[in-house]
């Protein structure tokens, strides 16, 4: 009897140092991944400054080329009108008529239009290429507010000539419907751009490519 009592404590015993021998490796281990968890923590910090860093930078680069294309020197005035457009209505209570002298340059930027030459989005057709860009002053409006100007990109003839860059604005919420070659008499055509701006009404407007003017 006094053999089995002593064995059974001797397996008492052992288990319970095998336990705490499981527990102190748990423990341990457990600490570990503590320890990793928190420097995947601050790894994961410092990851999120980089790129946020590295966003402003892209932000600030986008915004230094808007700028640049907006403020390309104008070569030569070609059209312009006085232009007004109602925005918000009276009824609503917060009625805003746009109100500019809307004109069509020819600009000396040539990095610009050969860069746009090279993009095939919006319209595009007849060796034009037409962009919508927001790049005008913000309007005292709850809504979108951005004012946008449309470049006309013409593609070079020849080899070795440049691409030639156009302007048209500035317009509100611009929508480029299409870029169309009109048939005249005698087998002469012209290439005309259509577009939709302003808000109450939408205003539909036409300008003639190959006069660059805009149309009446």
């Amino acid at each position: 009897m006094n053999r089995i009592t002593i064995i059974f404590f001797i397996l008492i015993l052992s288990l319970s140092c095998s336990q705490k021998n499981k527990d102190g490796g748990l423990l341990k281990e457990n600490n570990l991944l503590k320890t990793k968890i928190s420097e995947l923590k601050k790894h994961n910090v410092e990851l999120s400054k980089k790129n946020s860093i590295l966003e402003s930078l892209k932000f600030e680069k986008k915004e230094t080329e808007i700028t640049e294309l907006k403020y390309s020197k104008v070569i030569k005035t070609l059209d312009k009108r006085f232009s007004k457009d109602t925005l918000d209505l009276k009824e609503l209570g917060n009625e805003y008529i746009f109100k500019r002298n809307v004109e069509l340059t020819k600009l000396d930027n040539k990095l610009f239009a050969e860069t746009f030459g090279k993009i095939r989005k919006r319209l595009n057709s007849f060796g034009y290429s037409i962009f919508s860009i927001c790049d005008g002053k913000s309007l005292p409006l709850e809504m979108c507010n951005c004012t946008d100007s449309i470049y006309i990109v013409i593609e070079p003839e020849e080899l070795g000539k440049d691409y030639e860059l156009y302007r048209v604005g500035f317009f509100y919420n611009v929508n480029l419907i299409s870029l169309e070659r009109i048939e005249k008499d005698n087998y002469d055509y012209y290439f005309e751009l259509t577009f939709e701006h302003g808000e109450y009404p939408r205003k539909k407007e036409k300008v003639n490519l190959s006069k660059m003017q805009l149309e009446k």
